[in-house]
């Protein structure tokens, strides 16, 4: 029997559309072993390579021309539900699109008459990353670095064209061996990749579960918020310490652990997670620079976050046969890796702040607004406008590039700041003293009531101290962030101010000030 996908009426398996809205017809039991039949008139399935809850996968031969394929075909429970329908649909829309050597190329895709949904794809012979980490652990340095360069070109292929993978991970990076023994990377499954214009918003699942490998997203997808390129280098960060050292520079074991460290803790450093392995200079701060918090302080693309780890460790262009990935034209900008800037880079005149989106701003809203605190009578001054920004801490201030982006630049004319006369600073400001837990509320309470512009370097070098105290309360700890959020408005860096806001309000959703404030970021 045959059924319509839209009305569900059952007919005899020789009727080939709905009479009534003239749907392709279905097999209500499309789901039966594949081998040894021929799938839509020229596959010929040999075997079944394996199982997933999207359905199976099969070897198979094309009748006329002899080539190998893998056969993907859509779980029958699912060929009745549009979203996995779609998604299946847009791996094969996505995939077929990126034409690149370490792409898995789509050959075929299509619906056959008895309603079988399915997918003809290279056939790679060779096996998942994950198979090979569990089995060799941790990967000598040259040989995960080609791996990494391999992928990241695929990438940066995908980025080139508007297309973000969104689930980058060991198991979807597959390896075959070249004629040398040297490792071929294949990069599969754009079944969740999104286009990055039009509606990129993050696709939820109907069990309101953000779509991905929460061991391997970004900050910004655990968080549900929209996606670019930057969220995928990211993931390639993480796939290179996996590589690097045999774990991940986090450790959770349950969804809700893997937001609050992604969202909270800094990333474990290559020497702390394998002391016995010796990595090469400037390595760790090229990771640093791939897996901070905040999108905006992240490699902008992955050809030169793939340069830069080749770079330090001493693979030139072609020496591992693989070409190191470039932009088109080759033309992006040197991006800065992370260091430690000088208190000085916040002194002097401060800039006028930049127009906001919607030509709105925060300043006539709720500048010089009292906000009390739950438990603490703290007085909150917020200021809109700056340039955009993320939730990445340095060492000691709050990140000022010397120029904005060519792309975004915007003019800006110094003004004289208002002569006041400086607030008494707290201790905790002018010393790094091992910080008093029971205090911690009490203390941030006085940095925000204390802060302002003069001061906002040392208060977010204070607050940033409390944040990342092993043992600060999630409550303390969300304070923190929302002081942290107000510095960076005072340093007329208002991104970076929202962003940290919405840290605040994601760790203690209770408060309702962190609300408010988050709101008007939004608005």
């Amino acid at each position: 029997m045959k059924t319509c996908p839209v009305c569900s009426t059952e007919y005899p398996d020789d009727v080939r559309f709905c009479p009534n809205d003239g749907q392709t017809l279905r097999s209500s039991s499309p789901g039966q072993d594949l081998v040894g039949q021929v799938v839509a008139d020229r596959y010929h399935v040999l075997k079944k390579l394996g199982e997933g809850g999207m359905g199976q996968v099969y070897l198979a031969e094309h009748v006329k021309m002899g080539r190998k394929s893998a056969i993907k075909v859509l779980n029958p429970t699912m060929v009745y539900d549009p979203d996995a329908v779609a998604r299946f649909n847009r791996e094969a829309a996505n995939a077929s699109r990126i034409s690149h050597p370490s792409v898995c190329a789509i050959y075929d895709f299509g619906e056959t008459a008895e309603g079988l949904i399915y997918l003809a794809m290279e056939f790679v012979e060779g096996e998942p990353l994950t198979n090979v980490l569990e089995r060799e652990g941790a990967l000598p340095v040259a040989r995960a670095v080609n791996i990494f360069v391999q992928v990241a070109d695929a990438l940066q292929a995908a980025h080139d064209i508007g297309i973000v993978h969104r689930d980058l991970k060991p198991d979807n990076i597959m390896l075959a061996r070249g004629r040398d023994g040297s490792d071929v990377v294949k990069v599969v499954d754009f079944g969740i990749a999104k286009a990055v214009t039009g509606d990129d918003t993050q696709k939820v699942t109907k069990t309101g579960l953000v779509i991905g490998t929460p061991e391997f997203m970004s900050p910004e997808q655990l968080s549900g918020d929209t996606l670019d390129p930057r969220s995928d280098i990211y993931s390639l960060a993480l796939v290179l310490f996996k590589m690097m050292t045999g774990k991940l520079p986090f450790a959770a074991s349950t969804v809700q652990e893997t937001m609050v460290q992604r969202l909270t803790d800094e990333p474990l450093k290559l020497a702390a997670a394998r002391p016995d392995r010796r990595f090469p200079p400037g390595l760790q701060a090229t990771l640093d620079a791939a897996l901070t918090r905040s999108p905006v302080d992240r490699y902008r693309s992955a050809a030169k976050f793939a340069s830069d780890v080749a770079g330090v460790t001493g693979l030139t262009r072609g020496s591992s046969g693989i070409p190191l990935p470039v932009t088109r034209g080759d033309a992006e900008e040197r991006t800065k890796l992370l260091v430690s800037l000088s208190a000085a880079a916040l002194q002097g005149p401060p800039p006028v702040a930049a127009a906001l989106p919607k030509q709105r701003s925060l300043v006539p809203v709720i500048v010089g607004a009292v906000v009390v605190l739950a438990g603490a009578g703290a007085a909150m001054l917020v200021f809109g406008g700056g340039q955009r920004g993320g939730g990445a801490l340095l060492d000691t201030v709050p990140h000022v590039p010397a120029a904005p982006p060519p792309d975004t630049a915007v003019p800006r004319a110094p003004v004289q700041p208002a002569r006041r006369t400086p607030a008494r600073i707290p201790a905790v400001i002018r010393r790094k003293p091992r910080i008093e837990l029971a205090r911690a509320h009490e203390l941030l309470d006085d940095l925000l009531f204390k802060l302002e512009p003069r001061t906002a370097a040392m208060v977010l070098d204070s607050a940033r101290h409390i944040y990342t105290a092993p043992d600060v309360t999630l409550v303390d700890k969300a304070l923190a962030a929302f002081v942290i959020g107000n510095a960076y408005f005072q340093a007329n860096e208002r991104e970076k101010g929202c962003d940290w806001v919405k840290t605040a309000a994601l760790l203690d959703p209770a408060t309702r000030s962190y609300r408010d404030v988050l709101a008007q970021c939004q608005g």
